[in-house]
């Protein structure tokens, strides 16, 4: 399958996302000819924290995980209300033997929704606990990929996440 019959869907907090989180993977993919839908708890615009707009294609109750080869979950402040959503956790779940992706503050939603039990995974420093306590292994690098499941840990990191999740489209 080309890439350019590939579809990502990126799942973005409302407000407070991590603009570099959400626009480089973003750039990346779409570049390459994916087709990238964008969904949240809301329809109409998330904010970003630094100002950038993500316009919401989709509410996460209404997409089908099936529907994608990989679903990307973005991270800032935001993203730790999903921590505790139905919606967002059973989306990771279900999507958990696809393409699997989330960056910064929104590894935590793959973390709560159970699908990182055993898994290599990353986040910032700060969430070291919450994966161990989820049963990861967390290893502290900037980027970790085990099996189709891709983690990073914040911003500066957010082209070799994208990159990252490209590789894994090409398989």
């Amino acid at each position: 399958m080309a890439l350019s019959d590939k579809k990502a869907l990126m799942v973005v907090p409302p407000s407070d996302f991590q603009d570099e989180e959400y626009e480089r993977p973003r750039r990346i993919l779409e570049s390459r000819g994916i087709r990238v839908t964008v969904a949240s708890n809301r329809l109409g615009e998330a904010r970003g924290a630094r100002g950038a707009v993500a316009r919401i294609d989709a509410l996460m109750s209404d997409v089908k995980y099936y529907d994608y080869d990989a679903i990307i979950f973005v991270g800032g402040e935001g993203a730790r209300k999903f921590f505790d959503d139905e919606k967002a956790t059973k989306l990771a779940k279900d999507a958990e033997y696809k393409i699997l992706g989330a960056i910064g503050e929104a590894v935590g939603v793959l973390a709560h929704a159970g699908v990182l039990k055993g898994k290599t995974a990353t986040s910032d420093r700060s969430a070291a606990g919450l994966l161990e306590e989820k049963q990861a292994r967390f290893i502290g690098q900037p980027l970790a990929v085990d099996g189709k499941i891709v983690t990073a840990d914040g911003p500066k990191i957010a082209e070799q996440f994208g990159n990252a999740l490209l590789e894994q489209l090409r398989k």
